[in-house]
């Protein structure tokens, strides 16, 4: 992208990740606007996955760059007198976002079009407050959002925003919820690696009248050995517990891939076209987790660029060192969930992926 910022500064060279703002008692309605709506009264307020797990996770994924969690704890509060919803209005019109220096951002709060959530938050008013608590040392930092976020007023919802030239990112945890899997159509037996399952993808492109040819010998040759064979083998190992703690791992799961793909934006890494990547832009929740968690070959020439030869003054032999280094660090983060229980498909596949790559 033209707004790219090249990291010759090396006095920015840390990625923030910005933890989820705290509700105050006087605003503690909102509580009730994290809880997704799907038809049973059971479902109770869950803790979305722990900002430290996304910190560790892009200290793999942008290796060479240092991840910290940023100090200061932001909070939603009052930004009127009156902001409890009153019998007539059922939502207030704004809300406040306020840092440590209690500098409040006015917030705008709508209802939702698809009812998935009782309320949503306007992504633009957030990003204001990420811009302006931008620590000095940060090359960009991600702001996470426990509550619904929308863009503008023709959008359903929107997942994540990037202001690249900025240097910050917002992601929303609220949609990643997989209590939202049946409501959304989710097929979790076809998320990635599985999404590569031949039979669904033709199911897939049916829709669109695309008949479906049968495999070629050369093709039936190919998918029995590689990195992607390998990684389908390992996600197919995984057995599912079916209880509260595979909900969070799901949810950052499906989190930390959006979570990267959000700041390769402020590396100035535009939507990627040219093979499956990280980098890739999606049109809803079902076709987001289809997507892979690696960057293809053409995105990863472009960070190690920035790392290597901008950041790092390497040259351009290093770059290889540095690819090896990284798909190594991620696999050793995928490793480290597996021994912490927090395994899923997804992480299995990427580690077995990962680990055929490097041999």
């Amino acid at each position: 992208m033209k707004s790219r910022n090249k990291m010759t500064d090396r006095t920015r060279k840390v990625l923030y990740v910005a933890r989820v703002p705290q509700i105050t008692k006087d605003v503690k309605f909102m509580h009730q606007w994290t809880i997704p709506n799907v038809g049973t009264s059971s479902l109770v307020e869950t803790p979305s996955p722990d900002a430290e797990l996304f910190a560790e996770y892009l200290k793999a994924f942008y290796h060479g760059m240092e991840a910290r969690i940023l100090p200061q704890q932001l909070a939603w509060t009052p930004w009127e007198k009156s902001v409890r919803p009153s019998r007539r209005v059922s939502l207030p019109k704004y809300v406040g976002l306020t840092d440590a220096d209690q500098s409040t951002t006015r917030i705008r709060v709508r209802c939702v079009p698809d009812k998935a959530f009782t309320a949503q938050l306007n992504l633009d008013d957030i990003l204001d407050t990420a811009i302006a608590i931008l620590p000095a040392d940060a090359y960009a930092l991600v702001l996470l959002v426990d509550h619904d976020i929308y863009e503008n007023e023709d959008d359903d919802f929107c997942c994540g925003r990037a202001y690249g030239g900025s240097r910050v990112a917002v992601v929303q945890t609220a949609r990643y919820n997989p209590s939202l899997d049946v409501r959304e159509g989710i097929d979790r037996a076809h998320t990635w690696p599985l999404s590569h399952c031949k039979s669904f993808v033709d199911q897939l492109c049916a829709v669109e009248d695309v008949v479906a040819r049968p495999p070629t010998n050369e093709q039936k040759k190919h998918s029995r050995e590689g990195a992607m064979r390998a990684a389908v083998d390992a996600a197919s190992k995984y057995a599912g517990s079916g209880d509260e703690k595979e909900t969070r791992t799901f949810w950052f799961a499906r989190l930390a891939r959006t979570v990267s793909h959000e700041l390769g934006h402020c590396f100035g890494i535009a939507h990627c076209f040219y093979y499956a990547c990280n980098m890739q832009g999606t049109a809803g929740m079902k076709e987001d987790v289809r997507q892979p968690p690696y960057l293809c070959p053409v995105c990863e020439a472009k960070v190690g660029h920035a790392i290597v030869k901008e950041l790092g003054n390497g040259r351009s032999a290093e770059k290889s060192t540095w690819v090896t280094q990284r798909c190594i660090a991620i696999r050793y983060f995928c490793q480290t969930l597996q021994d912490d229980g927090q395994a899923t498909a997804m992480w299995m596949g990427l580690e077995a992926w990962l680990a055929n790559r490097t041999e």
